[in-house]
């Protein structure tokens, strides 16, 4: 008699099991957001002098408190999460006007960086009052370099500039293959999905750390809305995301559904997402080299979990 062995059927779980690939365990968030907000090298109050200053522009204060001019901010704009500026009288508005400027007193130095209150600055210009545009999109050496220079400490922004230099030298560039860095944000186009494209701080930053910012590489600048489309073709490998924005994201977990496309992205489906202050992100100024130092070492972390 010959024995025919018995071959019982494989179950489907069985077969799904052989059949799927093992896929890799998504990557722990790299949240960097309590990292020292900008180099301690003087206390925020400790330069003295008339409060007479009217800073429009969230990399203006953080410099100005990096060099420790706190206590000579008259008005700054409200939403602004640093350290050491509780004291400051007055807070204005995104679009200020010459009235409220004006409604300060006399004796000021109002300071401007970005183009939607350029015109704000010429009108008190106009009618005589000191004003200075210090673009946003300079290098933060040369934003301190102007701003030490009109607080009259040119030695303190030259010990900044140092401070910021010497973090720029230590950060590592990521090695092989560029990742791919995309800022996801809901500033610049009300409730919209946007992307940090050219001509803005974060560009800066992405580069400096030897990435691509693929929104700046499809011809994007500024803060743009952004469609699924458009996110799926720029595939970040990475995402980056300020920390005061996560709410609106609904939290980490949140960002992969609520964002467009973004879930499809390589990004997405390693869950590849760093978190930082949000001036580290956006000012590009006395917390440039912390913020290059952070982001290269967040990188060279999420690329050894692969």
């Amino acid at each position: 008699m010959i024995l025919v062995p018995t071959i019982r059927p494989l179950t489907l779980a069985a077969c799904l099991f052989i059949a799927l690939p093992v896929l890799p365990a998504p990557a722990e968030p790299m949240d960097i957001s309590d990292a020292e907000p900008y180099p301690a090298l003087f206390e925020p109050g400790s330069l003295e002098g008339e409060r007479n200053l009217v800073l429009l522009g969230a990399d203006l204060v953080e410099i100005a408190v990096a060099l420790g001019a706190a206590d000579r901010i008259l008005a700054r704009p409200e939403a602004i999460d640093l350290p050491g500026i509780g004291g400051t009288p007055h807070k204005v508005r995104e679009w200020a006007g010459v009235e409220g400027i004006l409604s300060f007193g006399p004796g000021k130095i109002t300071l401007g960086s970005s183009p939607p209150v350029a015109r704000l600055i010429d009108g008190l210009a106009a009618l005589g009052q000191e004003t200075k545009m210090i673009s946003r999109i300079l290098p933060a050496t040369r934003k301190v370099r102007e701003m030490a220079e009109i607080l009259g400490v040119p030695e303190r922004g030259e010990a900044l500039v140092a401070s910021i230099e010497a973090d720029y030298e230590s950060s590592a560039k990521t090695r092989g293959e560029a990742p791919r860095v995309l800022h996801i944000s809901k500033v610049g186009a009300g409730t919209q999905f946007t992307a940090g494209g050219a001509e803005t701080a974060v560009d800066n930053l992405i580069r400096r750390v030897g990435a691509v910012n693929p929104a700046a590489e499809v011809g994007r600048d500024r803060y743009r809305p952004v469609t699924p489309e458009g996110v799926l073709a720029m595939k970040p490998d990475v995402v980056l995301i300020a920390e005061t924005e996560l709410p609106s994201f609904g939290g980490l977990a949140g960002i992969w559904q609520s964002y467009p496309g973004l879930a499809l992205t390589p990004a997405g489906r390693e869950r590849n997402v760093v978190v930082m202050r949000d001036l580290h992100v956006r000012s590009d100024a006395a917390s440039s080299g912390i913020a290059t130092r952070q982001l290269a070492d967040a990188l060279k972390g999420l690329a050894a979990e692969r």
